[in-house]
């Protein structure tokens, strides 16, 4: 959702907008950022400074698009312990590089960073036209602390998220607690690693409620054409998995802004900034319909919002409680009618499932060596081995992805997917 800054009287914004010709992009230790003052990056695409929330008189320090009429917060700083006074002040320390956020008689700082040895002098805070506030020292370019390594709800060009494996630093979007409080709610959403890395939004336990599935050379699996291809003029994407860190990041063609937000009530947005409108434009959403709810079906089921009922077994399984099923309850999924071959001689067959977002990939595998009659092959020796698929759809299908588990989390499109081979015993896969 978006938000907008609202400023606490008519003065301060009168003070913010006169303060614009001087303004500068860096505090300093003799120059801090107090209540009123505003940090402009260089261009003047963002700026620093503090804003009440809405429908609040709880303040806040953070980020926001400078140049857009619409004051959209990106980042905040103190989102657990808001600002109840017109007195903060944003400083950062000669000796040890730290940046805190302190009121007038309160020597405790409501938020820092963290603190470097004295082996970087002369530090800045500066607020870079990416939206990205960084600590380093005047003259480097090395970076101490960046607000970029600590998302809150939104992503914004030029971004990374996901876990970095050297550092233990995971950036995720977690979502506002509600509209008028920033601080961390119920939904986040993350890149997880485990297996095969892919997209998805968990709730306050853990738990999935949504998978926008592995990487395939052009987006997500599950989040359909909207979130990384139909719009491919006005941004380009960007997915990486070294044994450094894991992220997806975009960037943005010419002079398009666009940001992706996890908002209260779980779910994410991708949004564009139309000037001609003046106004953010919804471009892609999830959840967004039932299959796209975290195994709506099942294991080894497929989900199709083009059929009634939406859950159906794959060929070859059938509905593991049968009288569950036919009451609309798909939640224990479906077990394979015929057992499989296993065999050295490879009867095992496979059937295409076209159109599909990618299942679950925790427990699954990538081999970016093999082409799809390489990964038919290994999968047929290995009687784990439950279905393939490519794993680049941008090289032609070079590398595939091995299940080694059943097939949860399957739903497949009227248009856009990828094809997936689900193994199968020789008289199940005529249909």
């Amino acid at each position: 959702m978006i938000r907008e800054a609202i400023f606490p009287n008519t003065l301060c914004f009168i003070f913010v907008f006169f303060s614009i010709s001087s303004a500068t992009d860096i505090i300093t230790p003799s120059h801090p950022l107090s209540n009123g003052e505003t940090l402009i990056s260089a261009k003047g695409t963002f700026a620093l400074g503090f804003f009440t929330a809405p429908d609040s008189a709880n303040r806040y320090l953070g980020i926001w698009y400078h140049n857009i009429p619409v004051q959209t917060v990106v980042w905040v700083a103190n989102r657990r312990n808001p600002i109840h006074d017109l007195n903060a002040t944003l400083s950062i320390n000669a000796d040890d590089a730290s940046l805190y956020l302190t009121t007038s008689g309160n020597s405790t700082p409501i938020w820092s960073s963290p603190s470097f040895p004295k082996l970087f002098p002369n530090p800045i805070g500066q607020l870079l036209d990416t939206g990205n506030f960084v600590v380093k020292s005047f003259n480097s370019s090395s970076v101490l602390w960046q607000s970029f390594d600590h998302p809150t709800d939104t992503m914004v060009p030029g971004m990374k998220a996901g876990p970095n494996l050297k550092t233990g630093i995971d950036r995720n979007l977690t979502a506002w607690l509600s509209v008028s409080d920033p601080s961390p709610g119920k939904y986040t959403l993350a890149i997880d690693p485990i297996g095969v890395p892919q997209l998805v939004i968990r709730d306050a336990s853990g738990s999935w409620i949504w998978r926008g599935g592995p990487w395939n050379g052009f987006g997500f699996s599950g989040t359909g054409q909207f979130f990384d291809v139909a719009f491919y003029r006005e941004f380009i994407s960007v997915f990486s998995s070294n044994p450094d860190e894991i992220y997806y990041s975009f960037n943005t063609v010419g002079d398009a802004i666009s940001i992706v937000t996890m908002d209260e009530n779980g779910t994410a947005r991708r949004y564009g900034w139309e000037a001609s409108l003046q106004k953010w434009d919804l471009y892609w959403l999830a959840p967004s319909d039932p299959c796209d709810f975290f195994s709506a079906c099942g294991i080894n089921a497929v989900c199709d919002t083009s059929r009634s009922p939406i859950c159906r077994c794959l060929d070859g399984f059938d509905p593991k409680n049968p009288a569950s099923w036919s009451r609309g309850n798909w939640t224990d999924g479906c077990v394979r009618v015929s057992t499989l071959g296993c065999g050295a001689n490879g009867t095992d067959e496979f059937m295409l499932v076209r159109g599909s977002k990618l299942p679950d990939t925790a427990a699954a595998v990538a081999d970016r060596s093999l082409d799809l009659d390489g990964c038919r092959a290994r999968c047929l020796m290995d009687c784990s081995c439950k279905a393939y698929a490519s794993a680049d759809l941008s090289r032609g299908g070079n590398g595939c992805i091995i299940w080694m588990a059943e097939i949860k989390d399957l739903r497949v499109y009227a248009n856009g997917g990828q094809d997936l081979y689900v193994r199968v015993a020789p008289r199940d896969s005529g249909t």
